[in-house]
């Protein structure tokens, strides 16, 4: 039964018209106007509260790789990228979980929380080009991709309501999961766009610049993905809208712009 939506029910009927003629605009494209005003029908405070208990959901039915060596790895590089970010959420509060899962991939959820699986980090060879998977994730959580997730399904559900700010304490629908962004492990794959894909690399890699990591380990990392892609298809993380050619294209074309910013910060 679907939940009752409380983020939907504080619209006024002129802001539901609004996101109505937006998306009629757009044509539900992802273009900036409509992704801002799907985001609005979201605070902050109600998209951190539903990130926070779907990361506790997934860690309590995902294990923890148990290598404190890899987890610190990650941590540390964690520790970089957030503050180059300019992230509104402290450091101390983010949340990085290595997870034991053979999957090649990687999720992040607002408000702070980051997973990571052991199979994204098997076909990494650096730092950097961990950095490229953490740069991405925190793109998605300070762009605030899953409010505009959570907001255009808003509208797409009015008078239904898919999902619930109200939801059971740490027992959330897998719907709700998979508007957040970690749909594709619970069997709900609901891909962020095309453009929230690109936006997330294209602000990873200035927040690896900016943080020492040298953003040229993106090509490869986007070319090991592609390598990794079996008979059976693309690795979950891959699994979007842009080709690997179009994420390492868009990547090509912003290198003359991102590594002054890497030289700057290693020099």
């Amino acid at each position: 039964m679907p939940l009752f939506c409380r983020c939907c029910a504080g619209l006024s009927r002129r802001h539901l018209l609004a996101l109505a003629g937006a998306s009629a605009a757009a044509g539900l494209s992802g273009c900036a106007a409509y992704n801002e005003l799907a985001a609005s029908t979201v605070s902050p405070e109600q998209e951190a509260m539903l990130g926070a208990q779907a990361f506790q959901q997934i860690k309590g039915e995902t294990p923890r790789l148990r290598s404190p060596q890899a987890q610190a790895r990650v941590q540390r590089i964690a520790e970089r990228i957030v503050p180059a970010s300019g992230s509104s959420i402290p450091l101390p509060e983010w949340e990085i979980v290595v997870f034991d899962s053979d999957e090649v991939n990687a999720f992040a959820l607002p408000g702070g929380h980051i997973g990571v699986y052991r199979g994204i980090l098997d076909i990494t060879d650096s730092d950097d080009e961990i950095a490229t998977v953490m740069g991405h994730e925190v793109g998605h959580v300070t762009a605030r991709h899953a409010a505009q997730r959570i907001g255009t399904s808003q509208f797409a559900q009015v008078g239904t309501a898919l999902v619930g700010a109200g939801a059971q304490a740490y027992g959330l629908p897998t719907q709700v999961i998979g508007l957040l962004g970690a749909g594709v492990q619970y069997g709900l794959i609901l891909p962020y766009t095309r453009s929230q894909e690109l936006e997330a690399d294209s602000l990873g890699l200035r927040y690896m610049a900016q943080a020492a990591y040298n953003p040229e380990a993106a090509v490869k990392f986007w070319q090991a993905m592609q390598a990794n892609a079996g008979a059976d298809g693309a690795p979950a993380f891959l699994s979007t809208h842009p080709s690997g050619d179009q994420r390492i294209a868009q990547i090509e074309a912003m290198l003359p712009e991102v590594m002054p910013l890497y030289q700057q910060a290693t020099s």
